[in-house]
């Protein structure tokens, strides 16, 4: 299985990290208020964990990926892949909300696969409040 890496914070300037990083990652803090308007960005990042059978060199299986929805409709995910030679070395996938969202409840469902079988999900809710 790839693992799950935990995402360093922004580079200055990034235009896909600004504002706030929410983890909605089971387990994690993830709070239950945040601020209506505020930007931020929910991403998580895959390291290779299975070995090619021909080469022996560690690969990220093919459909690895994090999906998100944000109250029932799927939200673009942003995939910044490193690559080492030919291989890829490593996949951050970032959802960026740089506008924020509106006040209210948001219910963010996230789905973790690897390889294509999904391996984690997370379904969780957050109010939104006016500042």
């Amino acid at each position: 299985m790839a693992a799950f890496v935990v995402v360093a914070p922004p580079a200055i300037g990034n235009p896909l990290r600004t504002g706030l990083q929410l983890n909605i990652f089971p387990g994690s803090a993830t709070p239950s208020i945040f601020r209506a308007g505020s930007p931020f960005w929910i991403g998580y990042g895959f390291v290779p964990d299975v070995e090619d059978a021909e080469t022996g060199r560690r690969v990220l299986p093919e459909d690895t990926r994090f999906e998100l929805e944000v109250d029932g409709t799927a939200v673009p995910i942003h995939a910044d892949v490193t690559v080492d030679g030919e291989r890829a070395a490593g996949r951050l996938e970032i959802a960026s909300f740089a506008a924020g969202l509106p006040a209210g409840w948001r219910r963010f469902a996230g789905r973790w696969y690897d390889g294509g079988r999904i391996v984690l999900t997370c379904d969780t809710t957050i109010e939104f409040v006016e500042r």
